[in-house]
């Protein structure tokens, strides 16, 4: 064989053994350390940590200074970004964000699960111009806030335990103790949305509800935010059913039966 044909032999067997890295990540084992993932595909500890150095250099994959596990990184959401067009969530989603913030002037973000934290994946800007925005891929940790109160409620016992282990105060009402998170943990899984004022980020308030596919499995969260001045206790019981109903219809347009 030529050595111009065995060099791009090499890249391509390079490329698979990189991608098969990635595929290794999933809702059910978002984080994997280098002698797993070395295990798991039956590669050398040299060649894994040579791929995984790469991925990580080329932000495919974060590493946790501290517990030296890898998990998806924030290019992938980035490349997502650019693929989401084609995906039936943001088909089915905007149109029911556009009408939610339009139902209540708030921003509207819709965030997925990676791993420990929530991506924002859309957003649809207040019509104030005091407002309350994220950008497209943050990512914000499940222990503060609405939303991550939303996928932790419907999370594994053991994730759950493990984020709140990790819970630090963000601001004065960041919520910390475990045994009150797990309470609002069931209110959500109860009521069916969540509710969070200054948890994560002072003077904003907000109001999330989980969205589920047809599996029954939690996809993703649909939340309205905004300054906390604009809200009040007589403007809950209307934003919390305008919230639920939204979401519902996401649901089901992803295929949830009753």
């Amino acid at each position: 064989m030529p050595h111009e044909e065995r060099e791009i032999e090499a890249g391509s067997t390079s490329i698979k053994k990189a991608l098969s890295v990635l595929l290794c990540f999933s809702r059910k084992a978002p984080e994997w350390s280098m002698t797993e993932l070395s295990r798991k595909l039956d590669l050398p500890l040299s060649t894994t940590s040579r791929i995984l150095g790469s991925l990580v250099e080329e932000h495919f994959l974060d590493r946790d200074p501290e517990t030296k596990t890898f998990r998806l990184g924030t290019r992938l959401i980035y490349l997502g970004a650019l693929a989401k067009e084609s995906l039936n969530l943001r088909k089915y989603a905007l149109p029911v964000m556009v009408a939610l913030r339009n139902l209540f002037g708030e921003t509207v973000n819709l965030y997925i699960k990676q791993g420990k934290y929530r991506v924002c994946y859309e957003q649809v800007e207040s019509l104030h111009t005091l407002k309350r925005s994220a950008q497209l891929g943050s990512r914000f940790p499940l222990w503060a806030g609405a939303s991550g109160r939303c996928f932790l409620a419907f999370s594994d016992p053991d994730e759950v335990e493990q984020v709140i282990a990790e819970a630090t105060p963000l601001t004065a009402n960041t919520i910390t103790d475990p045994a009150a998170i797990r309470s609002r943990l069931e209110d959500v899984r109860t009521k069916g949305y969540a509710v969070s004022v200054a948890e994560r980020e002072e003077g904003v308030f907000s109001a999330a509800a989980p969205i589920f596919d047809g599996s029954g499995a939690m996809v993703a969260c649909l939340a309205v935010s905004g300054p906390t001045f604009r809200f009040s206790e007589e403007r809950f019981p209307e934003l919390a059913e305008g919230l639920k109903t939204a979401a519902e219809t996401l649901s089901r347009s992803l295929g949830k039966s009753d």
